[in-house]
């Protein structure tokens, strides 16, 4: 049970979360761009902190620690996968989003594709990605949080009989997440943050991040610190492993790659994940929240370096205490154990993903456990306040300001947003309840997108590709995946992810040739304010030179390859192969060399943000000087 020293820790970072969003209202209600992008001000450390932050949300930990607990540490793959792509973001697209000077990436497509189908496919994506993905996000994320919560707070004891009797009755059932108890808790920390992040913006909730993040992971390192002690230290963790299935099991476990005759997957299953998974998601070339956060930077190459941070630390640092922590319930809790109904024992046995909370409340003494609750709250606080924020800015931006209300001052605009904000995290809980497996929730939501992987990438490299490119992708896959679903039994996730890459690539294919170019205005204008790499030929000027996609491949490789030997390195020390440690360790220096060498940015990138910081200084000295006139009465 929560003790007094627990209570004060987490009422303490609550208060504090609230003062922030009040502190940074005033400067983010002057626009839609101070609103949702903070004035495109921030600085790499604090753009890529963030990043991580929402990443870090309270389903995470639960899931990893219980593909580890089922799969081993090799079926984390569905996901390592990705950092495949966030380097490729990073390399070839952030500063292409900075460039844009976009508000979401919907605003994006109208921009590329121009008015007509660009138009109403920029509003389609609005409302399917605040409304559908968004929602979805947030539903796996209340549930985790509802996981996290239950065995501390019981609000049947904490609440009079008679409040919560009528609680009880008044409560709608289809807004109930596992358990009254759990949603009454979720409801409450949605509202808190609701009233936070509309109030602040996203210069509040990137704020809040800061600290979130630094909480958490600290909380994360603390608990697997206290529970890998618990069974001996890390020698004694890989011995008990040993002990208890063996040196053949132990060792598949342990392993980084898929054990021989995995059920789950296989040598082929991992290609598929290596080359197809990361870019056949919707948001591949660093759209939704991402491409928000790239926008909010304060030059292209700051955009840059924050995706750089935050693939090192979202995937070389980040996972591995959850990783521990799975491993330490294999020991406490084996397979197959016989345990009586109701023991905490039966409940790790029965789900997997709940032995995180529960591990927690058996193992962390008073200070340790409040401070480690504090963690997960701030991991689940900056994962909803992105996407309310977020899944606000597609209903302001891309609907409210562009069809409904084009002419709305920036002072209506802003209080939409604030009113927005409130309502979306009541739309979620309907979501929220629908949802059993957190990892089933991960899975359907990147199959929805995998049919827009590949468009969503070739609208930047490729002129000839049109608006129905990207609705032929997305229809297809989708249609796709239905189909196969319908099977009594439907192929391996990533398998369907093929199928639905390969129909949706042909028809994307088909749709692009067939359909009729976009007009060289809108392609001209796009590709002067953007300057993507890729085949623009036609598009530009003579004597206007493209960027070097060769050297740009070349750095997303080397950079590759030092994120995963770098992940890999870390994981053989805990794990105590020290024949890996040394491995990875070479082929980090190899490619950290190659990368010195070669040049981890652009050519020309660190003279263009000199350039855009220099704009900067000089529009924030004149508006300075424009109200030092205004104050003595000498302008308007």
């Amino acid at each position: 049970m929560l003790t007094l020293i627990d209570w004060s820790l987490i009422f303490a970072y609550l208060a504090f979360a609230v003062c922030v969003g009040i502190w940074t209202s005033k400067a983010s209600s002057t626009s839609i761009a101070s609103y949702f992008v903070a004035d495109r001000s921030l600085p790499w450390w604090w753009v890529g902190t963030s990043m991580v932050a929402t990443t870090f949300a309270s389903d995470t930990p639960l899931v990893v620690a219980g593909i580890v607990a089922n799969r081993g540490i090799s079926g984390n793959w569905f996901w390592w996968a990705w950092a495949i792509g966030a380097v490729g973001v990073a390399t070839f697209f952030a500063p292409l989003w900075r460039r844009a000077g976009v508000v979401t990436d919907a605003e994006i497509v109208e921009r590329r594709y121009g008015p007509g189908p660009g138009s109403w496919l920029r509003g389609f994506k609005a409302i399917y990605s605040s409304l559908v993905v968004n929602l979805i996000v947030m539903g796996w994320v209340f549930r985790a949080m509802g996981k996290i919560a239950a065995p501390f707070l019981r609000w049947n004891e904490i609440l009079p009989t008679g409040v919560w009797g009528a609680v009880e009755a008044g409560w709608p059932g289809m807004l109930i997440m596992g358990t009254l108890n759990e949603t009454v808790t979720v409801a409450a920390l949605v509202l808190l943050v609701g009233i936070y992040s509309s109030a602040g913006g996203v210069r509040g909730v990137m704020l809040t991040d800061l600290f979130q993040f630094v909480i958490a992971l600290a909380g994360a390192v603390m608990f697997a610190w206290v529970a890998v002690a618990h069974v001996g230290g890390l020698s004694g963790l890989t011995g008990k492993l040993t002990e208890i299935y063996g040196a053949a099991g132990a060792a598949d476990i342990l392993s980084f790659t898929p054990p021989e005759g995995a059920e789950w997957a296989g040598w082929q299953v991992i290609l598929i994940y290596l080359f197809v998974v990361w870019w056949a998601q919707g948001n591949a070339d660093g759209g939704g929240y991402m491409a928000q956060r790239t926008s909010a930077a304060a030059t292209p190459g700051d955009a840059q370096k924050g995706v750089f941070w935050f693939a090192v630390v979202n995937y070389v640092v980040r996972p591995w205490p959850w990783v521990l922590i799975g491993l330490v319930g294999l020991v406490l809790f084996p397979k197959g154990m016989e345990a009586p109904a109701g023991t905490l024992a039966a409940r790790v046995l029965a789900d997997r993903e709940a032995a995180y909370p529960l591990l927690m409340g058996h193992l962390l003494p008073a200070g340790l456990l409040g401070l480690s609750l504090v963690g997960m709250l701030g991991a689940f606080m900056s994962t909803v306040d992105t996407h309310l924020n977020w899944g606000t800015s597609y209903l302001i931006n891309d609907i409210y300001a562009r069809f409904l209300r084009p002419e709305a001052s920036a002072r209506e605009a802003v209080c939409a947003s604030r009113a927005v904000v409130l309502l979306m995290s009541l739309g979620s809980f309907a979501v929220a309840s629908q949802i059993t497996s957190i990892e089933w929730a991960w899975k359907f939501n990147v199959s929805l997108g995998a049919g827009l992987g590949l468009p969503v990438i070739l609208r930047w490299l490729w002129w000839r590709t049109t608006a129905w490119t990207e609705v032929a992708g997305m229809v297809t896959a989708f249609a796709t995946a239905m189909v196969l679903n319908m099977g009594e039994r439907p192929p391996e996730f990533a398998v369907l992810l093929l199928w639905e890459v390969v129909a949706g690539g042909a028809a994307m294919l088909a749709a692009t040739l067939i359909s009729r170019p976009v007009e060289r205005e809108t392609l001209r204008a796009f590709y002067a304010k953007v300057r993507p790499p890729g085949a623009w030929g036609s598009v530009r000027e003579p004597g206007e030179a493209g960027a070097p996609v060769g050297g740009l491949l070349a750095r997303w490789a080397l950079t590759s390859l030092m994120v995963f030997a770098g992940m890999f390195c870390l994981g053989s020390l805990l794990i105590g192969t020290w024949a890996g440690v040394a491995g990875y360790a070479l082929a980090l220096l190899i490619a950290g060399g190659g990368l010195w060498m070669f040049g981890w940015q652009a050519p020309g990138q660190e003279m263009e943000d000199r350039r855009v910081l220099g704009w900067r200084v000089e529009g924030r000295g004149a508006s300075d000087r424009r109200a030092q006139d205004r104050r003595a009465g000498k302008g308007p």
